[in-house]
């Protein structure tokens, strides 16, 4: 996927996240709901569903359209597209910068969590060990095993470490009342007991990811308000003293944190949670059950509904529309004759199979043209025929300089008579496309001896899949040579190349091919029958493609035929 696309996706998530939270901070508000338990799952749940719309919403294809010559320069071994428009480079540089840039400000906030962590590792062996007989009743009633520390120059309570938990107080406390040095203590501990330091950092990673997302700032600060909620409530049950606590909240509020740990109290929160301690809650189960299966109607129905109005795209399929007519090298090139025959191919570059042709069958022929000096300077697809599990193309010459019209018109007629799965058309765009960049990949790195005249012009085919499975490029059925149908006269003969490493193993042996013939007497495709080795086996595959034979008439009409031949692999 390109740079653009992704960029233009991190938008649309963008969008929907930014509405999906607005719908709950708008749902939550209606519902009225005021217990702190479930204002925490639900903000939690709202960020696994931000997280997860990326994974669980479909993706729109979108295809384009360019027109190509597919004309290129053998010794340079650049493709060269005429008449082909293209994203200008300002769009691309655009995204590119873009994506540099939400990357690199991504690094700069986890590089200040990390600094962070490092500060609060410093900090374990600070100040003088708490043995105050209240943390060590906390610590039994809770079942925590924390370290307990006071720090003169820290101005608020800290608590961090997974493995090995440490709570740092403020040298204050100990000036404080004994219910509130307990409601501090027992604060603390409560964070230790459920394990909110590792939810924290998760949070502050998520942030950091998402650090230009006003959204992801709100979301992440809504749940940690209504965790200090959750635990305000645990720890007026732990110590039975409200007053005490509320007095603890106001005696080491803190405006902002530089370290990765929850704040005790921040300042902005601190009448909310003040309210929330001074009143009771009196929704009902009931109550709370219904406005939780609303609030979830709401926000589910909200993200769908941005999904919609805002979707993800994947990679735009582009979409060859060939040049019609050939190029202006093969427009003076002399065709196949028994004087000028096609040259021994020296040098062959297999084709990539895409993984899209996996599943399916293609055929492609191509017209190439070979210079003087036996490199393949111009190529051009003039048939092609896929077959998958949903659909089937055949695109002739004449057609092949609208590709996407072509397709859909065939898909059209195809979906009229079998109902199809959706995406059918798309993916049959893309195989089609896939197969012809593939062939053309492959053929621009063949070599061939010099020909006798140059440049010399002659239609070469590949095969993806199974040959037996697709139909005749031009829709023509094929006769097999036996009975009262003569085999053609070979006209062009090209002798296989021994693979000189199955030579120097003394591999030998008849390789019995099964030849399909065209109406012009051109090699469309040749599968083995009788194998010897992987390396004859392709040797005399890529021979015989080269062969010609004179037509084959029915009726006074060429036919195209199959006919088996042998080649005979040996060391004299």
């Amino acid at each position: 996927m390109s740079s653009s696309a992704i960029a233009a996706n991190i938008v649309a998530w963008t969008i929907q996240t930014a509405i999906v939270v607005a719908i709950a901070s708008v749902a939550l508000w209606a519902a009225r709901v005021r217990t702190a338990g479930v204002t925490y799952t639900f903000w939690r749940a709202v960020a696994v569903l931000c997280l997860v719309l990326p994974w669980i919403q479909p993706y729109q294809r979108r295809t384009s359209s360019t027109t190509a010559a597919f004309v290129f320069d053998a010794a340079a071994g650049v493709t060269g597209r005429s008449t082909a428009p293209a994203l200008s480079n300002s769009h691309l540089g655009v995204a590119t910068i873009a994506l540099v840039v939400l990357a690199g400000g991504a690094l700069l906030r986890l590089t200040w969590l990390v600094v962070g962590v490092v500060k609060l590792r410093h900090l374990r062996r600070a100040g003088t060990e708490g043995a105050a007989p209240m943390g060590e009743d906390l610590q039994r009633t809770l079942g925590t095993r924390a370290d307990i520390r006071y720090v003169p120059s820290l101005e608020h309570p800290v608590t961090f470490g997974l493995a090995k938990p440490i709570v740092l107080l403020p040298n204050a406390v100990r000036f404080q009342s004994a219910d509130v040095q307990r409601a501090v203590a027992g604060h603390e501990l409560i964070h230790v007991r459920r394990r909110d330091w590792f939810w924290l950092l998760v949070e502050e990673i998520g942030v950091s990811l998402m650090w230009f997302h006003p959204a992801a700032w709100w979301l992440a600060s809504r749940i940690q308000l209504a965790r200090e909620e959750v635990v305000d409530e645990l720890t007026i049950l732990l110590t039975g003293r409200r007053k005490a606590y509320v007095e603890a909240l106001l005696a080491f509020s803190d405006s902002t944190s530089v370290v990765p740990t929850a704040a005790f109290a921040r300042r902005r929160h601190l009448i909310r949670r003040i309210a929330l301690i001074s009143t009771e809650d009196s929704m009902s189960s009931k109550r709370i059950v219904f406005s939780c299966a609303v609030m979830a109607l709401v926000v589910v129905g909200g993200a769908w509904r941005a999904v919609a109005a805002f979707p993800l795209r994947a990679g735009t399929v582009q979409m060859t529309q060939l040049a019609a007519g050939p190029g202006p090298l093969e427009l003076r090139a002399h065709g196949v004759t028994p004087e000028n025959p096609v040259p021994r191919r020296v040098h062959y570059e297999a084709p990539t199979v895409p993984d899209i042709v996996e599943t399916s069958s293609a055929k492609i022929t191509l017209k190439i043209t070979v210079d003087d000096a036996g490199g393949v300077a111009e190529a051009r697809p003039t048939a092609i025929a896929v077959r998958g599990a949903d659909f089937t193309i055949s695109v002739e010459d004449g057609d092949l300089h609208d590709l996407h019209a072509m397709i859909d018109k065939q898909m059209s007629a195809y979906s009229a008579q079998r109902i199809m799965p959706p995406d059918v058309a798309w993916k049959a765009r893309k195989t089609v496309t896939a197969v012809i960049d593939s062939a053309m990949t492959s053929v621009k790195a063949w070599r061939y001896d010099p020909p006798a005249q140059a440049p010399l012009t002659f239609a070469v085919s590949l095969v993806y899949g199974d040959p037996g499975s697709l139909p005749a490029s031009n829709g023509e059925k094929a006769l097999r040579i036996g009975g009262g149908i003569e085999p053609p006269k070979k006209i062009v003969d090209v002798r296989p190349v021994y693979p000189p490493e199955a030579r120097a193993a003394g591999i030998k042996g008849v390789v019995i091919l099964e030849a399909r013939i065209d109406a012009e007497g051109n090699v469309e495709d040749a599968r083995v029958l009788k194998s010897v080795d992987t390396q004859i086996d392709q040797a005399a595959i890529d021979a015989v493609r080269q062969w010609k034979f004179t037509p084959t008439l029915m009726n006074g009409e060429p036919t195209a035929v199959i006919m088996t031949v042998t080649i005979n692999f040996t060391l004299e």
